[in-house]
């Protein structure tokens, strides 16, 4: 896979720098009282510029998992060709949950957030929506099947909403996102474990 260009490199940077502004002014101030202004002001950039990275307030606290999400299936084409296509998806999740594990408040106070929002929960499951149709772009791309890909894609979703809640339901309890990822796959029946694994 190309290495990003400088320009994509900026580009990724301003969208982090949108999403961790809008998280912490809506934590901060509410959904409801903080404007685009407020976040492109705290991102240090014009309404303009705000703009032409996302369309509004609500899908700039979305604005990096597109690029988050790149970067799992980068983990994965990386990964060798004689691992099961879902396990190397799986090994990109992991990248994925060793990035939450480095600011673990962040992502508790974006679940916050989105339980006090319902739009911003639906945009949150729509965000998901696509994240499970990348997956399958990428599993088919690997030789699986269309109705094989859609299976395990809706599959990779459910392992990481499942560790995903618990790591949250977790509190003070919490470790790592990747033992949670670990514990939900050692439930799965033995066949079914074994592609996730690749052994």
């Amino acid at each position: 896979m190309d290495r990003p260009t400088p320009r994509e490199r900026r580009q990724a940077a301003t969208r982090r720098s949108l999403a961790e502004h809008a998280l912490r002014l809506f934590v901060e101030r509410g959904y409801e009282a903080t404007t685009v202004a407020d976040i492109a002001d705290a991102a240090d950039m014009s309404t303009r510029t705000f703009f032409r990275h996302v369309r509004d307030k609500d899908e700039a606290m979305f604005a990096a998992d597109e690029d988050a999400f790149a970067e799992v299936v980068e983990v994965a084409s990386a990964t060798g060709p004689d691992v099961h296509p879902l396990a190397r998806l799986l090994h990109g999740v992991r990248t994925l949950a060793r990035s939450v594990d480095e600011d673990p408040a962040v992502k508790c106070a974006r679940e916050r957030v989105l339980d006090d929002n319902p739009a911003l929960r639906a945009r949150d499951l729509a965000q998901q929506a696509r994240w499970q149709q990348r997956s399958e772009e990428f599993l088919r791309a690997q030789g699986v099947s269309a109705d094989g890909a859609s299976l395990a894609a809706g599959l990779l979703l459910t392992i990481w909403r499942e560790a995903y809640r618990r790591w949250i339901a977790a509190s003070a309890e919490r470790g790592a996102l990747g033992a949670f990822l670990d514990a939900v796959v050692a439930e799965l029946p033995e066949h079914v474990r074994a592609a996730t694994t690749g052994r």
